[in-house]
């Protein structure tokens, strides 16, 4: 496929929250790229073309999927599934996209101090470097932790915020602020981000101050069960907790390191907000209550 004056954007993960909603961002900004859907599902794939979309296969396991889904793309968006296999994924598509002649790679990492220990933090880092050494224009972008996993792998359990880390404070940050900062680095492009990290978090708050907001946003008492790593270490070895399907046994582990390293203090350099979200875009971030707030038929769902 030939380019076009407008870029063409790869959106990796486009059936997910985070890649879908950069597809949306992407799509509301009619004339500055062209998003092209891509997943590992040959019927979604079908599905979108036929809706008029555009669409690739790829399938981060095959690299032979690789250069079909590149041909005629400017940018990339790149983001992995919760595995160790993002390794080997990141590497052979940053060298297919290198001889697709790719432009720009822009990356959704974590909010690391470039120093991490912690397996999944350090797994980032890694592919950072390779991604800086490579031939590709780049940016970063380094969300801290998504409000939106109170939805998922952090929903609430019998009506209550079960909170591992006793009484440290993490960063929040929304999936749509997100979303919409990539989609703004991707538009944009190397001219303007080439060699740019942002890191993302907008409100820094520990497992009661999170209760506290979901109790006023969904009008009944969310009670914070705050506890410790090893507390935890004895529900999942009791069969009270499991990892997600879509979390292999390598990147699970590392998330309970990450819990560990939390409650010990040595994850304290990110208990900081940024100002990312309103230099890149111009307003204030969407922050923990107003979230709270939006979600609140989904949050209630889960109480019982």
């Amino acid at each position: 496929m030939q380019k076009t004056d407008t870029p063409r954007v790869l959106v990796l993960g486009a059936t997910g929250r985070t890649g879908a909603a950069v597809v949306k961002a992407l799509e509301a900004t009619p004339g500055q790229a062209v998003p092209v859907r891509a997943s590992r599902s040959k019927s979604t794939v079908e599905q979108w073309i036929k809706e008029g979309k555009e669409a690739v296969r790829i399938d981060l396991d095959d690299p032979d999927t690789f250069p079909d889904a590149l041909a005629g793309i400017d940018r990339v968006f790149l983001m992995t599934g919760y595995t160790s296999a993002m390794n080997q994924q990141t590497k052979t598509l940053v060298d297919a996209a290198e001889d697709a002649g790719v432009s720009f790679l822009v990356h959704l990492g974590v909010f690391s101090d470039k120093r991490s220990t912690d397996a999944h933090f350090a797994w980032h880092e890694l592919v950072e470097r390779y991604i800086a050494g490579s031939r590709l224009a780049w940016a970063n972008v380094h969300p801290h932790v998504f409000m939106e996993n109170l939805l998922g792998i952090n929903r609430l359990r019998d009506g209550r915020l079960v909170w591992p880390m006793g009484d440290k404070q993490v960063g929040w940050i929304a999936n749509d602020d997100i979303a919409a900062v990539v989609a703004k680095v991707l538009a944009e492009g190397p001219d303007t981000h080439a060699g740019k990290d942002y890191f993302l978090s907008t409100d820094v708050l520990n497992g009661a101050e999170v209760a506290e907001v979901l109790s006023a946003a969904l009008g009944q008492e969310i009670p914070a069960v705050v506890i410790t790593p090893d507390d935890l270490m004895r529900m999942i070895e009791g069969g009270l907790d499991t990892a997600p399907d879509n979390m292999d046994d390598a990147y699970a582990a590392s998330t309970l390191v990450w819990v560990r390293q939390t409650y010990e203090g040595r994850m304290d350099y990110s208990q900081v907000t940024t100002s990312a979200v309103q230099d890149l875009l111009g307003r204030e971030p969407i922050h923990f209550a107003a979230w709270a707030t939006a979600h609140r038929q989904e949050l209630l769902a889960q109480l019982p």
